[in-house]
């Protein structure tokens, strides 16, 4: 989910939030959808500095999503053009914690089977935003059909989602503890 809610807010939501909420030029939110992505090259390097460890990395890929499903909710509800720049380039910087999902994959398997897994992990998380843009339309066309801004909804969902991709993830069995 993590990288879902990048993604689907980068390349889906972004520009268009910007212009009908708060009146901004394609080039103004177009500035602020490249400052994200310049901010989001900076986040995997840095976590990946500050890797915990396999003890307790998968608390930190945890406490990083809902710290993201928090951010997207605060963002979905306050309509302030200060919040609704700086979320996303916060949200850009933060999403470079995905990175430890990489090491929580390639701990959790066989050296001779490392290179599949991280392939099905990086196609899953590709499923993951194209089910995230698809679901988040819906939840926008439903929202306007009811008479709601359709960002308020998008974004919320992207924090629920993100909050249940946290639970999920926490019941799912992590790496063998030899691992560690």
């Amino acid at each position: 989910m993590g990288y879902a809610s990048f993604i689907s807010l980068r390349g889906l939501w972004l520009g268009p939030l910007l212009i009908e909420r708060h009146g901004f030029s394609l080039v103004h939110s177009g500035n602020v959808a490249l400052i994200m992505s310049l901010v989001s090259l900076a986040g995997p390097p840095l976590f990946g500095r500050l890797d915990p460890g396999p003890a307790t990395r998968r608390r930190w890929i945890v406490g990083f999503t809902v710290l993201l499903a928090g951010l997207f909710a605060a963002f979905a509800f306050t309509h302030s053009p200060v919040i609704d720049v700086a979320a996303p380039i916060v949200i850009g910087l933060l999403s470079g914690y995905m990175i430890l999902q990489y090491a929580d994959v390639r701990a959790a398997y066989p050296a001779a089977m490392t290179g599949r897994a991280l392939s099905v992990f990086t196609m899953a998380m590709f499923l993951g935003v194209a089910t995230m843009q698809w679901l988040t339309g819906v939840v926008a066309s439903a929202a306007a059909a009811h008479g709601m801004e359709p960002f308020t909804a998008v974004l919320a969902s992207i924090a629920m989602l993100l909050a249940a991709g946290a639970l999920a993830f926490t019941l799912l069995p992590g790496p063998p503890k030899h691992a560690a």
